[in-house]
């Protein structure tokens, strides 16, 4: 779980470098996306056990890559006001409502195929 003290910082990171000017919605989304593809491309075009070698020599990029990715989230949940971890919490409320345990337990089905 990340702690408050980690979001603050992170905010604080920004305010500090009056970064927020450039940091508009579109630019953070477009940002995200950018961030998932860097993570994306440690895994373009590898079979399981090309997978499994990147994975272990490139755990501190990769790791580094889901900071970006969690960073470029907390500027965007921040801006807009949103509460990360009600906004989680409740979409796991709608997806157990819509994925019941017993429909969906091994199976990868949509929920509206279930």
């Amino acid at each position: 779980m990340i702690k408050k003290e980690t979001i603050d910082r992170i905010i604080k990171f920004r305010n500090d470098r009056d970064w927020g000017q450039f940091h508009t919605l579109k630019d953070l989304s477009l940002g995200l996306g950018i961030e998932v593809a860097e993570l994306q491309e440690f895994f373009l075009w590898k079979n399981n056990q090309e997978l499994s070698e990147t994975i272990k020599s490139k755990s501190e990029s990769i790791g580094d890559e889901l900071a970006d990715i969690f960073i470029f989230l907390t500027y965007l949940s921040n801006d807009l006001g949103v509460d990360l971890n009600e906004a989680i919490n409740r979409k796991i409320d709608k997806n157990d409502k819509k994925y019941p345990l017993e429909k969906s337990k091994g199976s990868n089905k949509k929920y509206n195929e279930l």
